[in-house]
């Protein structure tokens, strides 16, 4: 899947409506056994990030804030490239859950 490249800073973003900016989380590229041999985790083009750290919410969101850890089918959102990373353009309701705050 192609990314949309935007000349901007992910700070200078601010999200719409019902549109959430989510900094994805890194994909594994490789797991430790127990007893400490690494294995490579093939990667598929189709595997994208399907969890993340929200960055900026538009303003009909009410319950989910910057900062908050959200889950979200790996089908949907909008990839783009910002000069300071990749992140995911999101609709609130493809937001199936998150993190609970302590």
């Amino acid at each position: 899947m192609s990314k949309q490249e935007v000349q901007l800073l992910s700070s200078e973003f601010k999200a719409k409506n019902e549109y959430l900016l989510i900094k994805p989380e890194e994909l594994p590229t490789e797991r430790v056994t127990q007893s400490g041999l690494i294995i490579a985790i093939k990667q598929s083009v189709l595997d994208r990030p399907s969890s993340g750290a929200v960055i900026t919410v538009g303003s009909d969101i009410k319950d989910i804030e910057p900062g908050d850890f959200v889950l979200w089918p790996n089908t949907d959102g909008l990839d783009i490239k910002f000069i300071d990373g990749d992140f995911v353009l999101l609709r609130y309701k493809s937001v199936i859950g998150s993190k609970i705050k302590k």
